[in-house]
Parts: structure tokens; C-alpha cells; sequence
């Protein structure tokens, strides 16, 4: 019985130890001109907040996520599509976070005005958490 509770005791502290990937994000924003931006709606889970692609001063583009919050999953995705149910789609990165405020670079190739709806999918179970319509 003193094995059994020493080596729960042990997986609780290592538990413990590990951060996810997916906590809150307060991140210094880029700045520049925006040139896009949406409100998230919910799909099969409660998404909100907003995002805003974003011209920097160097002259490279950025997707801003603020005041987002979304439900935790796994191996949730950004991912650009022209539809929700993203039969096509660019990613832009793995989410960063289920809250706050963060940002991605978008590389040249990836084209936010033809993919204008920013989704927050979770490509495990196929699952449209949220999504935004860039405007």
C-alpha cells in the first residue's frame, strides 16, 4: 500500500511540474496598421475575442489574437480557410494559447484574403472550435 501512495504522490508532483502549452498568453503585440480584423464566433465550442491581421513597419504581416479565450483540446490549430469546413486550408501554427493576447507571423505564401476565415480547429477529432470572418 506504501508503494501504491508513494507512487501516486510522484505522478501528482510531476503533474504538477508540467505547464501546458495552452495557458493564459499576454505577449507584447506587434504594431502597424491593420489591414483586417473579425470577431470569433463559436462552433463546437465557445470561442470569443478578436483578431486583426496586422501590417508591421518592416512591412511583413501579423495575425493578432487579443482578449481570445477559447475551450482547451488537443492539438488545437490556426489554420486560414475560405470556409468553415476547412476542405482547404493554411496553417498558420499550433494555438498558443486557450486565452490572452498573442500573434503569428504570416509567412509570404500565406494569403488571408482569399482564406478570410481564421479557425481554431482541433485536427485530432476534426472540430471546428471557433471561428472569425476577416473583413
Amino acid at each position: 500500500m506504501s508503494k501504491f501512495i508513494l507512487a501516486v504522490s510522484f505522478l501528482v508532483i510531476l503533474s504538477g511540474c508540467k505547464k501546458s502549452a495552452l495557458d493564459n498568453a499576454n505577449e507584447m503585440l506587434p504594431t502597424g496598421t491593420i489591414v483586417s480584423s473579425a470577431t470569433f464566433s463559436s462552433g463546437s465550442h465557445t470561442t470569443s475575442g478578436s483578431v486583426k491581421v496586422l501590417r508591421d513597419a518592416a512591412g511583413k504581416n501579423q495575425l493578432l489574437f487579443e482578449n481570445f479565450r477559447t475551450d482547451n483540446g488537443p492539438d488545437l490549430r490556426v489554420w486560414l480557410a475560405p470556409n468553415n469546413n476547412a476542405s482547404t486550408y493554411q496553417e498558420v501554427g499550433l494555438l498558443k494559447a486557450i486565452s490572452g493576447n498573442f500573434s503569428y507571423e504570416l509567412g509570404a505564401s500565406i494569403n488571408y484574403s482569399t482564406n478570410n476565415r481564421v479557425l481554431i480547429w482541433c485536427e485530432d477529432f476534426s472540430v471546428l472550435f471557433g471561428f472569425a470572418v476577416l473583413q
